[in-house]
């Protein structure tokens, strides 16, 4: 499965429920992730612009590694699971 609005969106509930278990606001998370508020908002909001017609949010590895360690978190527990094969993915299994 591509990365789509579902799973941007998803990827925002995840964010924003963790940031808030931990009591964190959106301010705190983003000085600990080393991006800006404005990312905070854009991500939990599953948008990549302010504008609400522009693309949605397709954040940079390293901002969500950022975010995955100021959450306390693994990257693999941060982002949304699929179902789907790796193959779906446009990324082959390593054959051993």
């Amino acid at each position: 499965m591509p990365w789509s609005p579902e799973l941007s969106r998803r990827l925002g509930e995840t964010i924003r429920a963790v940031r808030l278990s931990l009591g964190l606001s959106q301010e705190k998370l983003a000085q600990r992730a080393q991006i800006t508020k404005n990312q905070v908002q854009l991500l939990e909001a599953g948008r990549g612009h302010t504008r609400l017609l522009e693309p949605i949010s397709n954040p940079k590895l390293s901002t969500l590694y950022g975010l995955a360690d100021a959450l306390g978190m693994d990257l693999r527990d941060l982002l949304p699971q699929t179902d789907q094969p790796p193959e779906t993915f446009g990324v082959l299994p390593v054959q051993g």
